[in-house]
Protein backbone atom coordinates (compact mmCIF):
# COMPACT_ATOMS: atom_id res chain seq x y z
CA UNK A 1 0.00 0.00 0.00
CA UNK A 2 1.25 3.29 -0.89
CA UNK A 3 1.51 6.32 1.32
CA UNK A 4 2.44 8.82 -1.38
CA UNK A 5 -0.05 11.33 -1.70
CA UNK A 6 -1.69 11.81 -5.36
CA UNK A 7 -2.87 14.92 -7.28
CA UNK A 8 -5.29 15.00 -9.82
CA UNK A 9 -5.20 17.26 -12.92
CA UNK A 10 -8.66 18.51 -13.89
CA UNK A 11 -9.77 17.56 -16.93
CA UNK A 12 -11.21 20.86 -17.63
CA UNK A 13 -9.55 24.04 -17.69
CA UNK A 14 -9.89 26.56 -15.14
CA UNK A 15 -12.84 29.04 -15.37
CA UNK A 16 -11.03 32.51 -15.11
CA UNK A 17 -12.92 35.89 -13.94
CA UNK A 18 -13.20 37.05 -17.37
CA UNK A 19 -15.29 34.12 -18.12
CA UNK A 20 -17.87 34.81 -15.67
CA UNK A 21 -18.34 38.02 -16.23
CA UNK A 22 -21.30 38.97 -18.47
CA UNK A 23 -20.20 39.27 -22.17
CA UNK A 24 -22.93 41.93 -23.09
CA UNK A 25 -24.52 44.56 -20.78
CA UNK A 26 -27.57 46.59 -21.00
CA UNK A 27 -27.94 50.25 -20.65
CA UNK A 28 -30.77 52.18 -19.78
CA UNK A 29 -31.82 55.54 -18.69
CA UNK A 30 -32.59 55.48 -14.68
CA UNK A 31 -34.69 58.62 -13.87
CA UNK A 32 -34.42 60.59 -10.60
CA UNK A 33 -36.46 63.05 -10.05
CA UNK A 34 -34.65 64.16 -6.55
CA UNK A 35 -31.33 64.73 -8.39
CA UNK A 36 -32.73 66.16 -11.77
CA UNK A 37 -34.61 69.14 -9.93
CA UNK A 38 -31.87 69.69 -7.36
CA UNK A 39 -30.28 73.15 -7.61
CA UNK A 40 -26.76 72.31 -9.30
CA UNK A 41 -27.49 69.03 -11.29
CA UNK A 42 -25.09 68.22 -13.81
CA UNK A 43 -26.01 66.50 -16.53
CA UNK A 44 -23.96 63.23 -17.04
CA UNK A 45 -23.09 63.38 -21.01
CA UNK A 46 -22.28 67.17 -20.65
CA UNK A 47 -18.45 68.60 -20.55
CA UNK A 48 -19.39 70.41 -17.02
CA UNK A 49 -19.67 66.61 -15.76
CA UNK A 50 -16.43 65.53 -17.09
CA UNK A 51 -15.05 68.91 -15.42
CA UNK A 52 -16.49 68.05 -11.77
CA UNK A 53 -16.73 64.69 -11.63
CA UNK A 54 -13.64 63.36 -13.04
CA UNK A 55 -11.65 63.80 -10.11
CA UNK A 56 -13.78 61.95 -7.89
CA UNK A 57 -14.56 59.21 -9.84
CA UNK A 58 -11.30 58.90 -12.45
CA UNK A 59 -11.34 59.45 -16.21
CA UNK A 60 -12.41 56.11 -16.78
CA UNK A 61 -15.66 55.81 -15.22
CA UNK A 62 -16.47 59.32 -16.24
CA UNK A 63 -15.65 58.98 -19.74
CA UNK A 64 -17.62 55.87 -19.87
CA UNK A 65 -20.64 57.06 -18.37
CA UNK A 66 -20.63 59.86 -20.30
CA UNK A 67 -20.82 57.86 -22.94
CA UNK A 68 -23.49 55.60 -21.63
CA UNK A 69 -25.57 58.88 -21.00
CA UNK A 70 -25.45 60.00 -23.94
CA UNK A 71 -26.85 56.53 -25.91
CA UNK A 72 -29.08 55.91 -22.94
CA UNK A 73 -31.23 59.52 -23.61
CA UNK A 74 -32.14 58.06 -26.57
CA UNK A 75 -33.29 54.44 -25.73
CA UNK A 76 -31.67 51.76 -24.36
CA UNK A 77 -28.40 50.17 -25.56
CA UNK A 78 -25.76 47.27 -25.61
CA UNK A 79 -22.52 46.93 -24.94
CA UNK A 80 -19.99 44.19 -24.96
CA UNK A 81 -17.58 44.01 -22.03
CA UNK A 82 -14.54 44.08 -24.67
CA UNK A 83 -15.86 47.03 -26.58
CA UNK A 84 -15.84 48.91 -23.58
CA UNK A 85 -12.55 47.96 -22.59
CA UNK A 86 -11.33 48.97 -26.05
CA UNK A 87 -13.25 52.09 -26.46
CA UNK A 88 -11.49 53.36 -23.11
CA UNK A 89 -7.75 51.94 -24.14
CA UNK A 90 -8.17 49.17 -21.27
CA UNK A 91 -7.38 46.47 -24.15
CA UNK A 92 -9.29 43.46 -23.89
CA UNK A 93 -9.52 43.24 -20.28
CA UNK A 94 -13.22 42.66 -19.56
CA UNK A 95 -11.80 42.52 -15.41
CA UNK A 96 -10.80 46.44 -16.02
CA UNK A 97 -14.26 47.31 -16.95
CA UNK A 98 -16.32 45.54 -14.07
CA UNK A 99 -13.75 47.45 -11.64
CA UNK A 100 -14.39 50.25 -13.87
CA UNK A 101 -18.61 49.51 -13.17
CA UNK A 102 -18.17 48.96 -10.17
CA UNK A 103 -16.24 52.40 -9.33
CA UNK A 104 -19.32 54.21 -10.74
CA UNK A 105 -21.68 52.25 -8.75
CA UNK A 106 -19.95 53.35 -5.69
CA UNK A 107 -20.34 56.50 -6.53
CA UNK A 108 -24.35 56.17 -7.13
CA UNK A 109 -23.72 56.91 -11.00
CA UNK A 110 -24.83 53.78 -11.93
CA UNK A 111 -27.33 51.06 -10.63
CA UNK A 112 -26.94 47.50 -11.67
CA UNK A 113 -29.21 44.60 -11.67
CA UNK A 114 -27.45 41.59 -13.38
CA UNK A 115 -26.41 42.82 -16.76
CA UNK A 116 -28.50 45.71 -16.61
CA UNK A 117 -27.07 49.02 -16.27
CA UNK A 118 -29.28 51.91 -15.56
CA UNK A 119 -27.48 55.21 -15.42
CA UNK A 120 -28.38 58.75 -14.55
CA UNK A 121 -29.05 61.83 -16.82
CA UNK A 122 -28.40 63.56 -13.98
CA UNK A 123 -25.75 63.95 -11.40
CA UNK A 124 -25.93 65.71 -8.10
CA UNK A 125 -23.62 68.61 -7.44
CA UNK A 126 -20.47 67.70 -5.59
CA UNK A 127 -20.43 66.98 -2.23
CA UNK A 128 -18.34 69.11 0.49
CA UNK A 129 -15.78 66.18 0.35
CA UNK A 130 -15.76 65.99 -2.66
CA UNK A 131 -15.52 70.01 -3.63
CA UNK A 132 -12.57 69.81 -0.92
CA UNK A 133 -10.45 67.17 -3.43
CA UNK A 134 -10.66 69.20 -6.58
CA UNK A 135 -7.23 70.83 -7.45
CA UNK A 136 -7.69 74.56 -6.69
CA UNK A 137 -7.58 75.71 -10.24
CA UNK A 138 -11.38 73.99 -10.32
CA UNK A 139 -12.30 74.81 -6.37
CA UNK A 140 -12.07 78.04 -7.24
CA UNK A 141 -13.98 78.39 -9.91
CA UNK A 142 -16.61 75.41 -8.55
CA UNK A 143 -20.40 77.07 -8.94
CA UNK A 144 -21.49 77.79 -5.72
Amino acid sequence: MSTTPTTSTPSEPTTTVDELTPRTLAVVAYPDPVVESAAGAIRTASDDALIWWTPSVGPTAMLMAHRFATYAADGPSSWSLVDLAQTFGAGPSSSRMTHTLDRLERFGIIVRCGDIIGIRLWLPPLTARQRARLPEYLAYVYPR
